[in-house]
C-alpha cells in the first residue's frame, strides 16, 4: 500500500490537513532532494524500510506519555511537516488533539576548522538534514527506554565495572558510560549494559554530520562536514506537574581528529499554533523573551543544599541553615495564536534553554571581574543565549530573517551579526513584533573554544505548552519589570516578593511551566556515601577536574581561592582524587558536609517515577501477523487484551522497590480519525476497569489468600457485579443486560483471591494470572529481576520472574466486527510523593497511535457463505454526515478512509477477484496481502529476527474477514455500480455481488 504525496491532502467536503509545503524555508522539492536516499520525487522510496532510517515515515518515535505529543526523528529535526509521509503529530497539545503548536525544531552546530586550507571550508554549520543516522545499518536507529529500564538506572554502576578501578576519576567514567545506541561503546564485549534513562518515555539515537548520505545530498550549498557526532536524548514524564513539557538533550562530540574552535549549538524553531484543518501558521504573534528571568526557589527540607548546622563542623546550635533559597534562571521564547481560533487553540508554546555545559573553567567572578579577556575564554560565562532573532517567514537575512548559507548561520550563531538579540548575560533583548504571521526563531548558545578531538559539549532544551492566549500574556514585560523592581531589603519585603511571584506564575502559565522545568532539571542534593571519593571536597565547589595520566596539570581560577590568593587551584594527573573548583561563586552548589568529610551528590532531573506501563498484545510492535509468540487480539465480535507483568518486575529507580499496585484498562471506541489526528485524544478514552494487584506481605510472609485471615472468602458488596448467562438474578428488577447474555446488578458476593490476582473493586471481576513459562532472554535464559520489597528500608531483597505478554487476559465482547478500537493498559503505584512530599498514587499515561488500532474480525466459515458489509455501500461527500465510524477521515496513509469487508471467508489461502458487471477486473485481493503496511515498520523479535510489522488480510487461522479500500488496481476510486466477486480457495469457488452508491 503506497503512500500518497500531495502538497495538501484534499478530503471530502473541503476537510484537509493543512501544511506549509515548506519548513525552515526549504520547499518540498528541496527536502526530497536533500533526502533523496529515502524519498523519491513523488513519494517514499521503500528500499530504506528496514528500520525507517532516518525516521521520516510513520508511525515513528512519538513522545506521548505526557500532554505534549511530539515526533522525534534522527535527521536533525524534532517535529513533522510531512503528513503524506507520516501522520505523527509534530507537537500537539493536550495529547493527540489535532491542534498543533509546533512544526519543527532544527538542529544546527557550527565551528571553525583551523586546519582547513580552503577559506570556504573553515567556518561551517551542520544543519537540519545534514544530520543523519551514523550508518545505514538497521542497528543505527532510534531506541526506546524509560526511567527504571533494566541496565538503565542513572548514577548506578549497572554492569559493576567501576569497582575494578581505584582512581575515582576512572570510576566516575564507568557510571552510565554506555549510551543507548545498540553498540558496544566501551569495548567491553557488552551492548547497552550501563546507560542512564530518563522520564517515563525516552528516545535515543546517534546522528553524524559526515555520512555519505549527508555529504552527497543535493542542496543549494555543498555540505562540508565538521566531523561531529550528536547523541540525542528526548524524554517526557507522565507524573503530575511534569506532563506539559518534553526535553531534548544534545551531546555534541568532536570526531574530526583535530581541534575545533568556536563551537556553537542552536538552530531554528518553527512553532505554529492552531488546528490542523486550517492554515494555522499564518496568524501567530511573536513573544520573544517570554518567559525569562531569575526567581527565588525555597529549598526543600529533604535537599542537602539547605546545609543546616548538622552539616558544618564549626556550627553552633543557633546557626541558621545556608541556602534556604536558591535562584532559578529561565531563558525562553514563545509565540501565540492571535485569537484562539474560536477557542480551539487554548495554549501557548515555548522553547526553553534549560542547561549547557561546561561553563568557563577560569572564571573567578560571575561579573567577569577576573580580568580574562573574552577572546581567551574557553566556554560561556552563563547558561544563556548567544544570539537570537525572531522573524516572519520569507524575511531576508539582512533584515533579521533566517540565515540561508553557512556563512550567515555561523555569523549569526557566534553573535557577529548585529544586533545579536541578547545581552551579556544571555537574556533576549529583541523586542517582540506587533504583526501576526508565520513566526520563526533562530537561536544559539556558546561558543566553546578549542574543543579537542574526542571532547564534547552538552545542550538541553525543553518544548512546553501552557494554557493561555495572546491577550493574556501581552503585558508580560510590564508585569515582570514591576516584579523585578520590588525590594528585598527586609524579611517582610522578601515575603511580599515571594507572594508576587506566585501571582505572576498564576497569571503567566508558561512561566509556571518553565519554573517547574528548571527546578526539576536542577534536582536536589542527597547523601551518597558510595560516591564519597567522587563528591565535592569543600563548600561551593561544583566542578571536578582531573587530567588524564600523562597530561599536563590544570590550573584554574577557582572563585574564592583566586580572590583570596590570586593563585587559583591546580589539578594534577598524579593526584589520587579529582580536584574540585568553584566556578559559579555560589555556596548553594557543590554542597559539602564538614562533619562527614565528603560532599553531597547532585541528582539532576529528580522526579518521581510510576511503574512503566506493561507490554500489550495490541501494540503495533507486537500485534503483527508474523509474530510467532502473539496472543491474537482480534476475534469474532470480541477483543482479547493481553499484557505482561513488566510493571511488577521493574523496581522504582529511586527506592529500588517493587512498588506496582495494579493496572487500569482503557478503551477508545467511535474514533473517526479527526483531521490531523494520529490516534485517540484524551477525551476518547473510557476506563473499563481498575484492577488492583493482590500481592503483599504480612510481616515476612507473602499473603497467599484472603484479606481477612479468619475467612477464606470474605463477602464484599459489589455495586456492579457481573452475573454469567443463565443466572436467576438476571430476571430480577434492576438487572442490566450484558453483551454476553449475562447481566449486571448490585450484589454481596464471596471474593476469593490468591497471590497475583487482579481484582476490580467496582465490578468484582477477578483476573487470574495465566500459568505460562517465564520470559527468556536472547541467550535462552529465564529472566528474573531483582529489587527490594516495597516499604522496607534497608532493602529486603526480592527476586521476581518476568512473564511474557499473556500473563493477564481481559476479554472485551462489547465490540463489532469491522470497526476500529484502541486499548491501553496503564500501571500505577502508591509510593510516590507530591509537591508537599505526601504519599500519592502515580500512574502511567494512556496512549495509542493509529498503528495500534485493532479491528474485530468475523471468523472463518465452511460452505458458500461469503458476504459483503456494508451492502449496499453508501458514500457521503460530507464526512461528518456519515452514520457511523465505519469510515474514517482520510489521511496520508489511508487516502480514501473507507472500506468494505468480505466476511465468512473459508479457512486457508484464498483469492478474491472483483469485477464490473461487464466482466472487467477491478481488483484482486490475496489472503497474504498486507493491510496496514503504510503505518507499520519492521519489528525485531525477541529471537533477534526482523519480520514485517504489518497485518495480513488473513491475520490468523480463524480470521474470516478481508478489507478493501474501494481503490481499483489502477489506483482510482471506483464509481457507483453493481460489482461481482469470486472467492477461490481449496474449498472451491464462491460468487457474490455488492452495490456501491457514490
Amino acid at each position: 500500500m503506497l503512500l500518497v504525496a500531495t502538497a495538501a491532502l484534499a478530503q471530502d467536503d473541503g476537510l484537509r490537513v493543512s501544511r506549509k509545503g515548506h519548513v525552515f524555508e526549504m520547499t518540498d522539492a528541496e527536502f526530497r532532494a536533500a533526502m533523496s536516499d529515502y524519498i523519491g520525487s513523488d513519494g517514499p522510496v521503500r528500499r530504506a524500510r528496514p528500520a525507517d532510517i532516518p525516521d521520516i515515515y510513520g508511525p515513528g518515535a512519538v513522545l506521548n506519555v505526557g500532554n505534549v505529543a511530539m515526533k522525534i526523528t534522527n535527521f536533525g529535526c524534532i517535529g513533522n511537516n510531512w503528513p503524506y509521509l507520516s501522520s505523527d503529530p509534530a507537537g500537539q497539545w493536550p495529547g493527540i488533539s489535532g491542534v498543533e503548536y509546533l512544526t519543527a525544531i532544527g538542529l544546527a552546530v557550527g565551528a571553525v576548522n583551523p586546519l582547513a586550507s580552503d577559506p570556504n571550508s573553515m567556518r561551517r554549520v551542520s544543519y537540519f538534514t545534514e544530520w543523519r543516522p551514523a550508518t545505514m545499518d538497521p542497528v543505527d536507529k532510534i531506541y526506546k527506554t524509560y526511567d527504571g529500564m533494566l541496565n538503565g538506572a542513572r548514577f548506578v554502576d549497572d554492569d559493576k565495572d567501576a569497582a575494578k578501578y581505584t582512581d575515582p576519576w576512572d570510576k566516575r567514567a564507568h557510571y552510565d558510560e554506555d549510551f543507548l545506541d545498540g553498540h558496544d561503546n566501551d569495548l567491553d564485549g557488552l551492548v547497552d549494559e550501563d546507560f542512564g534513562a530518563l522520564g517515563q518515555q525516552e528516545f535515543t539515537c546517534v546522528m553524524r554530520d559526515d555520512t555519505p548520505q549527508a555529504i552527497n545530498a543535493t542542496a543549494t550549498e555543498k555540505h562540508v562536514p565538521l566531523g561531529l557526532e550528536c547523541q540525542q536524548e528526548a524524554w517526557a514524564y507522565s507524573i503530575p506537574g511534569f506532563t506539559d513539557f518534553n526535553v531534548i538533550r544534545w551531546t555534541i562530540f568532536n570526531r574530526s581528529g583535530h581541534v575545533l574552535d568556536s563551537l556553537v549549538v542552536g538552530g531554528v524553531v518553527d512553532m505554529d499554533c492552531g488546528p490542523t484543518d486550517k492554515n494555522y501558521w499564518q496568524d501567530d504573534m511573536d513573544l520573544g523573551g517570554y518567559p525569562s528571568g531569575t526567581f527565588p526557589h525555597q529549598t526543600l527540607s529533604t535537599d542537602l543544599r539547605l546545609q543546616g548546622p548538622d552539616m558544618r563542623a564549626n556550627a553552633t546550635a543557633n546557626d541558621s541553615a545556608l541556602c534556604t533559597h536558591y535562584n532559578i534562571t529561565i531563558h525562553g521564547f514563545s509565540i501565540a495564536d492571535d485569537d484562539g481560533d474560536n477557542s480551539k487553540t487554548l495554549g501557548i508554546p515555548s522553547l526553553l534553554l534549560v542547561d549547557m555545559s561546561p561553563l568557563d573553567a577560569r572564571r573567578s567572578s560571575d561579573e567577569g571581574s577576573d580580568g580574562i579577556p573574552e577572546t581567551e575564554r574557553t566556554a560561556p560565562r552563563y547558561v544563556g543565549f548567544k544570539s537570537f532573532r525572531s522573524y516572519t517567514g520569507g524575511t531576508p537575512y539582512a533584515q533579521g530573517g533566517i540565515p540561508r548559507t553557512d556563512q550567515q548561520r555561523f555569523e549569526s550563531m557566534v553573535g557577529a551579526a548585529i544586533p545579536t538579540g541578547v545581552d551579556a548575560q544571555g537574556n533576549i533583548t529583541q523586542l517582540p513584533g506587533d504583526q501576526k504571521g508565520d513566526q520563526q526563531e533562530w537561536w544559539s548558545c556558546g561558543p566553546w573554544r578549542n574543543v579537542p578531538d574526542g571532547g564534547s559539549v552538552q545542550v538541553t532544551i525543553a518544548f512546553t505548552v501552557a494554557l493561555g492566549m495572546y491577550k493574556d500574556v501581552k503585558d508580560w514585560q510590564r508585569d515582570f519589570s514591576a516584579y523585578q523592581m520590588m525590594p528585598e531589603t527586609s524579611p517582610t519585603a522578601v515575603v511580599l516578593k515571594e507572594a508576587a511571584l506566585g501571582q505572576l506564575m498564576s497569571k503567566y502559565k508558561n512561566l509556571a511551566n518553565a519554573y517547574a522545568i528548571q527546578v526539576a532539571a536542577d534536582g536536589a542534593y542527597e547523601a551518597r556515601p558510595d560516591w564519597k571519593d567522587m563528591l565535592p571536597d569543600w563548600h561551593g565547589r561544583e566542578t571536578p577536574i582531573h587530567p588524564k595520566r600523562g597530561e599536563p596539570d590544570v590550573t584554574a581560577a577557582d572563585c574564592r581561592d583566586a580572590l583570596s590568593s590570586g593563585a587559583g587551584r591546580t589539578s594534577r594527573s598524579t593526584d589520587p582524587l579529582e580536584t574540585w573548583f568553584d566556578f559559579d561563586c555560589d555556596y548553594c552548589t557543590g554542597v559539602f558536609n564538614s562533619k562527614t568529610g565528603y560532599g553531597a551528590f547532585h541528582r539532576t532531573w529528580a522526579a518521581e517515577s510510576p511503574p512503566p506501563n506493561p507490554n500489550v498484545n495490541v501494540a503495533s510492535n507486537y500485534n503483527y501477523t508474523d509474530n510467532p509468540n502473539r496472543v491474537v487480539p482480534a476475534g469474532d465480535n470480541q477483543i482479547t487484551l493481553a499484557w505482561d507483568n513488566l510493571s511488577e518486575v521493574t523496581k522504582d529507580p529511586k527506592t529500588a522497590w517493587f512498588d506496582c499496585r495494579g493496572y487500569r484498562v482503557w478503551k477508545a471506541a467511535n474514533w473517526t480519525r479527526p483531521v490531523g489526528s494520529a490516534g485517540p485524544s484524551d477525551d476518547d478514552w473510557a476506563l473499563l476497569g481498575e484492577f488492583r494487584l493482590f500481592y503483599y506481605y504480612d510481616g515476612e510472609r507473602l499473603v497467599q489468600a484472603n484479606y481477612d485471615s479468619t475467612h477464606a472468602c470474605p463477602k464484599v458488596f459489589v455495586p456492579n457485579y457481573h452475573y454469567p448467562p443463565g443466572s436467576a438474578e438476571c430476571g430480577q428488577p434492576g438487572a442490566e443486560p450484558a453483551s454476553d447474555g449475562g447481566c449486571r446488578a448490585p450484589a454481596t458476593v464471596d471474593i476469593c483471591l490468591q497471590a497475583g490476582d487482579l481484582w476490580d473493586h467496582q465490578t468484582g471481576q477477578i483476573i487470574h494470572p495465566q500459568a505460562i513459562d517465564v520470559s527468556r532472554d536472547a541467550a535462552g535464559d529465564t529472566i528474573f529481576e531483582s529489587g527490594c520489597r516495597a516499604g522496607r528500608s534497608p532493602c529486603v531483597d526480592e527476586k521476581r520472574p518476568h512473564y511474557p505478554v499473556g500473563r493477564y487476559i481481559y476479554l472485551d465482547r462489547e465490540v463489532k466486527n469491522g470497526f476500529v478500537y484502541f486499548y491501553s493498559v496503564t500501571a500505577f503505584d502508591s509510593t510516590g510523593l507530591d509537591s508537599l512530599h505526601t504519599k500519592m498514587e502515580l500512574s502511567g499515561r494512556r496512549s495509542a497511535a493509529e498503528g495500534d488500532l485493532v479491528v474485530p474480525q468475523a471468523g472463518v466459515r465452511s460452505g458458500k457463505s461469503v458476504w459483503v458489509v456494508p451492502n449496499p455501500y453508501r458514500g457521503y461527500r460530507n464526512i461528518l454526515a456519515r452514520p457511523s465510524t465505519w469510515d474514517l477521515v482520510p489521511n496520508g496513509t489511508d487516502p480514501t478512509g473507507t472500506h468494505i469487508d468480505f466476511m465468512g471467508l473459508p479457512r486457508g489461502k484464498w483469492t478474491i477477484r472483483i469485477y464490473t458487471v461487464s466482466g472487467d477486473l477491478v481488483q484482486t485481493l490475496h489472503s497474504e496481502d498486507p493491510v496496514n503496511d503504510s503505518n507499520r515498520t519492521p519489528v525485531t523479535g525477541s529471537d533477534g529476527k526482523v519480520r514485517p510489522g504489518f497485518n495480513r488480510q488473513q491475520d490468523n487461522a480463524n480470521d474470516g474477514q478481508a478489507r478493501w479500500n474501494l481503490i481499483s488496481r489502477n489506483g482510482q476510486d471506483i464509481v457507483s455500480g453493481i460489482y461481482i466477486f469470486t472467492v477461490e480457495s481449496d474449498a472451491g469457488t464462491q460468487r457474490g455481488k455488492f452495490v456501491v452508491i457514490r
